[in-house]
């Protein structure tokens, strides 16, 4: 995904350029728009921003019918709801507008109307419409973890066969599908159209106010030069705790160096220090891959990160999620550890200027910065129920190619300003993070192979480094599961 981003970071310092000069004006002449409605967002990008534009690869094609997307409904949160998809009319949001703009493009070019269904579990709908036979939908979005499970019963198409998908064009990301396709099939995926796998991703923000106080170095700095390690992040937050209310113990009342917002925020940390479980082996199947060496010196300098003395997990504050961004909000922690869409919260209600930050490495000689989307992040796939496969390739490939320079940039723009002014550092470090995505199949598959649950859960509630052992005693019974998966993936189902 290189080279992609490139091209988006290009995108999006035309816009911080643009964005720099309108400030000015709005100096002499008086208050801007706010910059969550859609004129804030513009995707007129001067020609000497970006590479020469490649097109789909369609033909002259009048459909003249609806593509029957199955999004989430889930409310527990408003980063879970589908929200890239449709959009009934322009409200003035620049989201909103963007997708209902391109909506309408595609719907121009192609007679192609998006027709938006919604469930709140949507790995329900895919096994009763697989177990009744009904074609309802031509797409269909589900939870990372539980995407995986459906592929193995057989329930969607291998996307590598499917009429009108060209993965080599930049709109699909290749790295992301080498990454999860097993035994050459790719039965779920994402693109430049889909957004729910990016907004749940692990991030840091940083608090700028509390480190210029502490006089410690920008972490963009940190990352650019190769120094963001494990080892920094926990002299930073040493340096930034404090017991506020001086009664000799650390509670929530207190400064803090990091803030966690999720149960799988250890495990974030861990595979961002490099922890690798489960990978491909050099006949395209899954394989457990963790280097125990490795992967337990990585957990030891997550564990000193995430000491009680300087952080606040969720293991010590249990399911009161709003107790991170209370504390973060008020100023009293250096860092949160999110997810992106907690970003439009900070642009929104944050006092002080923060910027954007990548889980740190294990050490310096670690190739990528390197970040684990959250289990609830969602990829799409096309069901075997679907009579008409080629028409959702076609579809996928139109939506796609008008996402990249529409609804995509919109979503990076959205989380990359900081109060009202667009964050160069924050732009940069966002594309980092997303150039960067981990998909780790023991997070697909985290039902059944039994080595996720040792980072997420196991290690962070017990407070102590048992990773060897808990590896050693779930290795038999992984190496099983596994071995079954890559044998529904070489039969085709």
């Amino acid at each position: 995904m290189k080279k992609r981003f490139k091209k988006i970071a290009a995108l999006m310092l035309a816009l911080l350029t643009a964005a720099a000069a309108f400030a000015s004006c709005a100096e002499k002449t008086g208050p801007a728009e706010d910059s969550t409605t859609a004129e804030a967002v513009t995707t007129d990008i001067p020609a000497t921003a970006a590479e020469t534009k490649l097109l789909p690869d369609l033909p002259d094609t009048q459909w003249d019918r609806g593509f029957r997307i199955l999004g989430c409904s889930e409310n527990r949160a408003d980063s879970y709801p589908s929200f890239e998809l449709y959009a009934e009319d322009l409200n003035g949001e620049a989201m909103n507008d963007s997708v209902y703009r391109r909506n309408e493009t595609v719907k121009a070019k192609y007679g192609i109307s998006v027709v938006q269904m919604l469930a709140k579990e949507t790995s329900n709908r895919v096994t009763n419409d697989a177990a009744s036979g009904d074609d309802n939908f031509d797409l269909v979005f589900v939870y990372i973890s539980k995407i995986g499970a459906l592929a193995q019963k057989g329930y969607f198409y291998d996307l590598n066969e499917i009429d009108y998908i060209d993965f080599e064009k930049p709109w699909w990301h290749k790295s992301v599908n080498d990454e999860i396709s097993i035994k050459g099939r790719l039965y779920y995926t994402s693109s430049d159209f889909s957004l729910r796998d990016k907004n749940r991703v692990q991030v840091l923000a940083c608090n700028d106010k509390l480190r210029e106080g502490h006089r410690l170095d920008p972490v963009p700095e940190l990352v650019r030069s190769n120094e963001w390690t494990a080892e920094k992040m926990s002299q930073y937050i040493t340096a930034a705790a404090a017991d506020l209310d001086g009664d000799g113990k650390q509670t929530a009342n207190d400064c803090f160096g990091l803030v966690m917002h999720s149960y799988n925020a250890f495990a974030a940390l861990c595979f961002g220090c490099g922890v690798r479980l489960v990978g491909k082996d050099e006949n395209d199947g899954l394989a457990v891959i963790s280097d125990p060496d490795h992967d337990s010196a990585a957990v030891d300098a997550v564990l000193d990160i995430c000491r009680t003395e300087v952080s606040l997990t969720p293991e010590k504050y249990g399911s009161d999620f709003s107790l991170n961004t209370k504390i973060f909000g008020e100023g009293r922690s250096l860092f949160s550890l999110d997810m992106l869409h907690f970003l439009g919260w900070c642009n929104r209600d944050c006092e002080f200027e923060f910027t954007v930050a990548p889980m740190p490495k294990l050490s310096s000689d670690q190739e990528n910065y390197c970040t684990l989307p959250e289990v609830s992040c969602m990829l799409f796939a096309v069901p075997t129920t679907n009579k008409d496969p080629a028409f959702s390739g076609f579809a996928l490939e139109a939506f796609s190619y008008e996402s990249t320079d529409t609804t995509y940039v919109t979503f990076i723009e959205l989380y990359c300003k900081s109060r009202n002014i667009r964050n160069a550092d924050s732009v940069e470090m966002v594309n980092i993070i997303l150039d960067n995505i981990v998909y780790d199949a023991s997070v697909f598959y985290s039902d059944v192979i039994p080595l996720y649950n040792i980072v997420s859960k196991t290690i962070p509630q017990a407070g102590s480094n048992m990773f060897v052992r808990s590896l050693n005693a779930s290795i038999g019974r992984a190496r099983t599961e596994i071995e079954k998966i890559n044998t529904a993936f070489a039969g085709g189902q």
